[in-house]
């Protein structure tokens, strides 16, 4: 059923600083310029491979006057994305050249972004078959897709029988995995009986692929007549979303691959200027008129 991470959000402080580092040093492509559509005054943009495809995708909402996050009962942790094989030692001194700091452990490098979002950097066999055209990295060093997550929750178990006997994942000694092997997530205990709280860098929820809109009304379906805490079913236009709360309390989203981020913008030019779907569209001038511009 689930077809590996469609996409992980966090939330950043400083648009300037999150596009820097995405954007300039990790060359992923700005694909989506557009706001939180469920607060038109916060910007959401969407970093991918050159068209955006689920499995590349991190986004981030910018929230400017963000406090320091608290990891305490239940949070998300490191997020690991896929570089080609023998490129660990090209990725090494490429965030040399930009002064990022960062762990070596063999082929993996660990490394933190400006918001102090963890990010592993780790060798797969693979390629980008979308490369981005904007970065000075050659294609076939660039950055794969997202491979996988950390959760930190109090009761592993009962989080691993949520994606198990609900969605389709497999338990391989503590991770989870999909049947397609195309993403994994590392549970790990926490001991707090304090809620986490909110912050710069924090993941705000981790969203796994499902091929139609369809396939997510059925899962809709799935979680009633489980009786789920479902937060939000919706269709986001660009894909359908359906956002439930695992046992631990973590937000998790099963997100259509389709339609993609063409549907309101071409191709060559998506991510240059202010993007809003269809139902927002009677919002443009007052949206443009807070932030000042179209966000070109």
């Amino acid at each position: 059923m689930i077809k590996g991470i469609h996409h992980v959000s966090a939330l950043t402080k400083s648009f300037n600083e999150n596009h820097r580092f995405y954007s300039e040093i990790l060359g992923l492509r700005l694909v989506k310029n557009t706001v939180n559509q469920d607060n038109i005054h916060m910007r959401h943009l969407f970093y991918g491979d050159y068209i955006g495809s689920p499995g590349t995708l991190l986004t981030f909402f910018e929230v400017p006057r963000i406090g320091s996050s608290y990891d305490e009962r239940a949070f998300f942790g490191n997020i690991t994305l896929g570089i080609p094989t023998d490129t660990s030692s090209y990725w090494e001194k490429r965030l040399n050249d930009f002064a990022i700091s960062f762990q070596k452990d063999g082929q993996t490098l660990t490394l933190q972004d400006p918001d102090t979002m963890g990010i592993i950097l780790t060798e797969i066999p693979a390629t980008n078959s979308n490369p981005t055209i904007h970065t000075d990295i050659p294609a076939e060093k660039q950055i794969v897709r997202i491979i996988g997550a950390d959760y930190h929750v109090p009761d592993p178990a009962a989080t691993s029988q949520f994606f198990t006997n609900l969605f389709g994942l497999e338990s391989q000694n503590g991770v989870l995995v999909d049947k397609s092997e195309m993403s994994f997530a590392k549970l790990h205990p926490t001991s707090s009986d304090k809620k986490s709280r909110t912050g710069r860098g924090t993941i705000d929820h981790i969203a796994y692929t499902l091929e139609t809109k369809e396939a997510v009304d059925e899962l809709h379906d799935l979680a009633v007549r489980n009786d789920l805490k479902i937060e939000e079913f919706v269709d986001r236009e660009y894909f359908k979303s359906l956002y439930i709360r695992e046992p631990g309390g973590l937000r998790i989203e099963f997100a259509s691959a389709g339609p993609g981020f063409t549907i309101d913008e071409p191709l060559e030019t998506m991510g240059e200027r202010l993007a809003l779907p269809s139902f927002l569209e009677e919002k443009r001038t007052e949206i443009e008129t807070y932030f000042g511009g179209d966000l070109s």
